[in-house]
């Protein structure tokens, strides 16, 4: 009796291992990777990471890691092409490098100013349909866009009209749009990580930057360069994104589980911008500089860039039938609107 009482205390300790191992197999761990930090990027990749966690009912465990803890974001995209790493969300322009066509979200004077009106916007934009139809064919599942907010001059010095920044040197994002742009207003365009911003601000290699007034706040950009000139010239449009290799090995469930997050990120992320984009700008009025461009000099700016890098971009081979296409989402966007 003693032997058969041994047997069965063994049989249940060895089911209950069993299914400790299960459930350990069973919870799969995620990367979300992030380059900046402490901002409200840093936070949508917190949440985005929380609601994988939570829709899929503790199948996976995912973290997010700020601050180019798993390299900058050209680092990253052979990582999330290959699976390893499984999802990001950071400005649209950036992956221009995989995904060139992205670039067109980066035309100036494109988008909408206010967060939730740049995802309206791309939710009902063909453009952006036919966007993450070319990603997946790089590898990469963009699940859906959403707003950041628009972008003005941070730099060293003042603007009062844009004669003012000619021969300056200006970080960009590597996206021609954006190249383009500052070439037609005489600027001198420099690509380049955004940790690497405020050391060359600081040191003087750099003499401005352009974003929205929470990236600059909250990552301290506004201490070394005490200047914000107004002129929303650009507006960051985001994208959610996981590994289309990874994504395509789930079981339907758990892919309902990752677009469901990735949707309840991007209405999360249209509040939090929002609020942060006002809260921000209103924290720089009280240590910095903030001006606002007048309009016959904004005028300026739209008339070189639309005789400048749209019409080259409408001649482009591979993006000159989705700007055609932007335009007529802008159109429809506006007629909506009124």
């Amino acid at each position: 009796m003693k032997t058969i009482h041994r047997l069965a205390s063994v049989a249940a300790a060895t089911v209950l291992a069993a299914g400790v191992t299960l459930n350990l197999q069973a919870s799969q761990t995620l990367l979300i990777g992030n380059a900046t930090a402490g901002d409200t990027q840093a936070a949508a990749n917190d949440k985005f990471a929380e609601l994988l966690t939570e829709y899929s009912d503790g199948q996976f465990e995912a973290s997010a890691r700020h601050g180019e803890s798993l390299g900058g974001n050209a680092q990253m995209f052979p990582t999330l092409q290959a699976g390893s790493l499984h999802g990001m969300i950071f400005p649209a322009g950036f992956l221009a490098p995989i995904v060139p066509e992205l670039s067109v979200l980066d035309m100036p004077f494109l988008l909408p100013p206010e967060p939730k009106q740049i995802t309206a916007f791309a939710a009902q934009s063909e453009a952006a349909e036919i966007l993450k139809e070319l990603a997946e064919e790089r590898g990469i599942k963009i699940l859906g866009f959403h707003g950041i907010g628009p972008q003005s001059f941070l730099t060293r010095f003042p603007v009062e009209k844009l004669e003012d920044i000619r021969g300056k040197r200006f970080r960009v994002i590597p996206s021609p749009p954006r190249i383009g742009a500052y070439e037609d207003w005489g600027g001198v365009p420099r690509p380049m990580e955004l940790g690497e911003v405020y050391t060359s601000l600081q040191q003087g290699t750099l003499d401005g930057m352009e974003n929205p007034p929470d990236v600059i706040y909250m990552m301290n950009l506004h201490e070394a360069a005490n200047y914000y000139t107004i002129t929303e010239h650009f507006a960051f449009a985001s994208v959610v994104i996981v590994s289309k290799r990874w994504f395509d090995s789930l079981t339907p469930d758990l892919q309902e589980a990752v677009i469901r997050a990735g949707e309840d990120t991007i209405a999360w992320a249209d509040e939090a911008y929002t609020e942060s984009q006002q809260s921000s700008l209103e924290a720089m009025r009280q240590e910095i500089t903030v001006t606002e461009m007048p309009e016959e000099e904004l005028e300026k700016m739209r008339e070189a860039v639309f005789n400048g890098v749209w019409r080259r971009m409408e001649e482009d081979e591979r993006r000159g039938d989705l700007i055609r296409i932007l335009r007529e989402d802008v159109e429809r966007f506006e007629a909506s609107s009124r």
